[in-house]
């Protein structure tokens, strides 16, 4: 998959049929816009392009308001990679911002991309604030020769599958239910930073793990986790919190990696959230954390992946 971010890297491959969106997490919606994308891409015989964002538009649009995202760039195109996607197009937002609907779509989808076939979801909205939405690009389609498929929403468990529901789920701690809609366990990643030693001082020795500012963190406890270390995968507890027993006051992510030994500082490694145990607890003594962490270690083994 190429990744470029500019009008005359896309010329080498035109024409295109595009998916356009923000593609954040690459969820089951997203999944179903991708699956019409490639159909589409083989029966018109073009390429397929994911046309997102470098920088999340809300990040532009209301720099005072934090927006966590579920993937960075990277991971977001990893993805797309294994999906199978031509080309991810990673638009600079604040160039297109204000063309109206119709000049976003006369100039940049037909004039730069010479697109025969365009794929988005049902609540797609597009040009100067917003003012364009899925209806207007169907009109926009039939005007300039451009085919235009509108996908319905997903629903799992009876929810609508979007990015929103799946921050929520995550920032609550329900990454089972996360997982569902993204088709995949929620994951962080991160240097293997060092700590305060406590995890070795009680003979359990965890990895904590520095992850960048605009990753969600799940809400604080006990999870059940799979850890990624050089491309293999180990079960794993990781605990998200502040370590109240030994006082602690900072959060931090701390995993503790079954059969696994060697040494990880500075190493980078991907977490994946499968399920939460329990909440973090503040116990009276050290003895009595070990005791449980034996137990959440016992209910690590015992965890079938479903």
């Amino acid at each position: 998959m190429r990744i470029i971010n500019t009008y005359e890297q896309a010329a080498e491959n035109k024409p295109y049929c595009i998916a356009l969106g923000s593609f954040d997490g690459v969820h089951m919606g997203h999944q179903k816009l991708i699956e019409m994308l490639k159909y589409n891409a083989k029966e018109l015989n073009c390429a397929s392009m994911i046309y997102t964002f470098g920088v999340h538009p809300r990040k532009i649009l209301r720099p005072d308001k934090h927006i966590h995202m579920i993937t960075n760039n990277s991971q977001r195109a990893d993805i797309l990679n294994q999906i199978g996607v031509d080309v991810l197009f990673l638009e600079n937002f604040e160039k297109i911002m204000n063309l109206s609907a119709e000049c976003f779509f006369r100039d940049i989808i037909v004039e730069k991309f010479n697109a025969k076939c365009l794929i988005v979801g049902y609540n797609f909205n597009f040009g100067k604030n917003g003012e364009g939405n899925a209806e207007k690009l169907t009109e926009l389609g039939k005007k300039y020769d451009v085919k235009v498929e509108v996908v319905s929403p997903v629903f799992v468990e009876g929810q609508v599958v979007s990015s929103s529901l799946i921050r929520h789920k995550i920032h609550e701690g329900h990454v089972y239910e996360a997982m569902q809609y993204l088709g995949r366990a929620y994951k962080i990643q991160g240097d293997v930073i060092h700590g305060k030693k406590n995890g070795k001082a009680m003979g359990i020795r965890t990895a904590n793990v520095e992850v960048e500012s605009e990753a969600i963190l799940p809400y604080n406890g006990v999870y059940i986790t799979d850890t990624k270390i050089d491309n293999h995968i180990y079960k794993s507890i990781t605990n998200v919190g502040v370590n109240p027993t030994f006082k602690g006051e900072r959060l931090s992510i701390e995993t503790h990696i079954l059969d696994f030994e060697g040494d990880l500082y500075s190493q980078n490694i991907e977490v994946y959230f499968i399920k939460r145990l329990r909440d973090e607890i503040c116990f009276e003594s050290v003895t009595d954390l070990v005791k449980q962490i034996n137990r959440d270690i016992q209910a690590r083994l015992d965890y079938k992946n479903q």
